[in-house]
This record gives C-alpha cells, sequence and structure tokens, in this order.
C-alpha cells in the first residue's frame, strides 16, 4: 500500500471559529519517524489560548483502534487572524510492533478555547508504505520445467528483522500456493531468497509474492512470466 493520509475537521461546540489541518513531513514509511504539523487558525479579532489534546493510535483499514501510541496536552496561543503550526513527531519506538498489516495510523487533536466556549477536532489517518521487494525470474520459462524465481529484500531498519515467511502464487505457474521461511537479515543486509515454480499453463502469467517478518506486514510484489511451450 502506497504512503497517503486524509484528513477532517469537525466542529465540537455550538458556535466555532477554529479551523486546523494536519500535513506530514518528510518520508511516510515504516521503520521511520513520522512527522506531523498542526496548523490551526483564528480567522476571528479576538486572540485565543488553545489546549490542545494529541493522541496516536493504530488502527485497522475500518478505523477500529487498536493500539494507542502517543498522548500529549500543549497549549497554543493563536493570536487574531493568525494561523500558528506546532510540530509532532511520533518515533519509530512509539510504534514499532503496534501497527496493524494495514500501517495506518490515526492522529487526532481535540483544540479547546475555554475564555470563548469553542471546541474543534482535527484529525487524520496516515498510512505507511512498506519497504519494496524485488522479484528476479532467472532465465526463460518453459511449460512443465522448473525455474528459480529471486526474493530480493533489503533490510532499511537499525535492527535485525526475523521470521521472514515468503508466500508465492500464480495461476498457471504454481498448482498450490508455496510457503518458505528464511534467515534474519542484519540492519542494512540483503537476502535473496529463491523458489523454484514449474509452470503448467503457456502464456504470460503472474507471479505474486507476499514477504512477512516480524518487523513488516504484507510486503506486496509481482512479477509477469511469459512461459513458452516446451522446447
Amino acid at each position: 500500500m502506497s504512503a497517503m493520509m486524509t484528513q477532517s475537521c469537525l466542529p465540537l461546540s455550538h458556535e466555532t471559529h477554529i479551523y486546523g489541518k494536519f500535513r506530514t513531513v518528510g518520508t511516510l514509511a515504516v521503520g521511520k519517524d513520522v512527522n506531523v504539523v498542526l496548523s490551526v487558525t483564528n480567522p476571528t479579532e479576538i486572540p485565543k489560548d488553545l489546549n490542545i489534546k494529541i493522541r496516536a493510535c493504530s488502527i485497522i483499514y475500518t478505523r477500529k483502534e487498536i493500539h494507542e501510541l502517543l498522548k500529549e496536552c500543549k497549549k497554543l496561543h493563536v493570536k487574531p487572524k493568525e494561523e500558528k503550526e506546532m510540530p509532532l513527531t511520533i518515533t519509530y519506538s512509539h510504534y514499532d510492533g503496534l501497527l496493524t498489516a494495514d500501517n495506518m495510523i490515526e492522529v487526532t487533536a481535540i483544540c479547546t478555547s475555554e475564555k470563548t466556549n469553542e471546541t474543534v477536532r482535527i484529525q487524520t489517518d496516515i498510512v505507511l508504505k512498506n519497504p519494496t521487494i524485488e522479484i528476479k525470474v532467472l532465465g526463460k520459462a518453459y511449460m512443465n520445467k522448473p525455474v528459480t524465481a529471486e526474493i530480493v529484500f533489503t533490510n532499511p531498519l537499525d535492527v535485525e528483522v526475523s521470521d521472514m515467511v515468503v508466500n508465492a502464487e500464480g495461476s498457471g505457474l504454481l498448482k498450490d500456493p508455496l510457503t518458505k521461511r528464511a534467515s534474519a537479515v542484519k540492519a542494512k543486509d540483503t537476502i535473496t531468497i529463491p523458489i523454484v515454480i514449474t509452470p503448467y499453463r503457456p502464456g504470460k502469467k503472474h507471479l505474486l509474492v507476499d514477504l512477512n517478518c516480524d518487523k513488516f506486514k504484507n510486503m506486496k510484489g509481482y512479477v509477469e512470466i511469459d512461459v513458452q511451450e516446451a522446447e
């Protein structure tokens, strides 16, 4: 799933003249710190002192909360007609091991001005990108003849990853899904995992690969293989 974010700004009081939005800074990738900036706008002629409750949690695609990652309370003074920014960092240590396979983080800011009795909820959903995997087919593919495909993965983290499991499938290439385990990968190292397939139908086929380990889930890739009639 590609890195992305969605967001909303919802008034929680009858008359609210506070507006806000989130934006991200830098790379949205599993293993990296997530840098977010909260921008709050006061369009009125009255200065506002805001109490801001910030919370981040891991969620699944239905937006059901799974783990709380971060909880902070901050204060912000916003002058009349001013837009003010507040940085927030969700470090890798905050979410390491707590993401679901969807790699989604929900960040919420409840901004309250007690003096003017205004409250607004600003919310964003962030999806982090997995590392890419490379799939190489060694040589031409022929019907009913084994051919080797290599799955290449580079560990981007500063720590070792373990419990490597490759799942592969493909109509016309594998009659049954294939599962293969691999050794741990040290920090910044690359591993090549060979698998053997025996195509049983000619034509252009797709080999679908899913790679999982203790730090990354559902790293997906595919390669098109042109299967020739047996020589």
